[in-house]
C-alpha cells in the first residue's frame, strides 16, 4: 500500500491564464477543462487552447503526454490521459508518472477512485472539492516493479491503438463535417459514381 504521490514524479494542480489578457489564448498548447474529459480515454481535442506566451505565464504547469488527469472539483472522478504537451484548469489535478511506474496503470486505478474522491472532497458540502494535498495522500495499491513492468508490456499496445482510433475519429468528423453540407447543397455531385 501506498499513496497516489508514490506513483508520481509530480502531482499538479491546473490553472487558468488571466482571461482579461487575450494574448495568453491561441492555438498552440491545448488546455483540458471538464468538458474536455467526458468519455475520452485520451483528451486528443480541447474547446479551449493557450499561446505559447499564455503557456509560459504559468510556471510549472505544464503535462507531458501520459500523464494523467483527474478531476478533483464538481464533476469529480473524471480521468483523461495527456495526448499531447497541454494544460489544465484548477479543477483537475494531473499525475505524472515517476519512472517505472505505468501511465496505463495509473489511468485505469484513478477510473476506480470516484466514490473516494466524493467522499473525500464532500465533506459535508454539495460540491466536491479535493485539493492537490488530499488527492496526493489517497490511498493506494502499488504493485511490484516486475508486475508493472509486465502489465505495461501488455496494455501499452492497446492504449496505443485506442489513440489511434480516437485520432482517426476526429478525422473522419472534420471529413464529414466538410463534406455533408457540400453534397447537401448539390455543390458536389455524386450522381454519376458507379459502386
Amino acid at each position: 500500500m501506498g499513496t497516489l504521490f508514490d506513483l508520481a514524479l509530480d502531482i499538479i494542480c491546473g490553472k487558468t491564464p488571466s482571461t482579461k489578457r487575450p494574448e495568453y489564448y491561441g492555438s498552440e498548447i491545448p488546455f483540458i477543462t471538464i468538458p474536455d474529459m467526458h468519455r475520452q480515454v485520451y483528451a486528443v481535442t480541447t474547446e479551449r487552447s493557450l499561446s505559447t506566451s499564455g503557456a509560459a505565464s504559468q510556471s510549472g504547469k505544464m503535462l507531458p503526454q501520459n500523464s494523467i488527469c483527474v478531476s478533483c472539483i464538481g464533476s469529480t472522478g473524471l480521468v483523461c490521459l495527456v495526448s499531447t504537451p497541454s494544460q489544465t484548469n484548477q479543477q483537475i489535478n494531473s499525475i505524472v508518472p515517476a519512472a517505472g511506474v505505468s501511465p496505463y496503470y495509473i489511468y485505469l486505478l484513478a477510473k476506480t477512485l470516484s466514490n473516494t474522491i466524493q467522499n473525500i472532497g464532500s465533506g459535508g458540502s454539495t460540491i466536491c472539492n479535493l485539493n492537490k494535498s488530499q488527492f496526493s495522500s489517497i490511498e493506494v495499491l502499488i504493485p511490484s516493479e516486475t508486475s508493472m513492468r509486465e502489465f505495461d508490456k501488455i496494455v501499452r499496445p492497446l492504449f496505443a491503438e485506442i489513440h489511434l482510433n480516437q485520432c482517426e475519429n476526429l478525422q473522419l468528423a472534420e471529413l464529414r463535417d466538410t463534406l455533408l453540407p457540400r453534397l447537401l447543397s448539390g455543390e458536389i455531385d455524386v450522381s454519376s459514381i458507379k459502386i
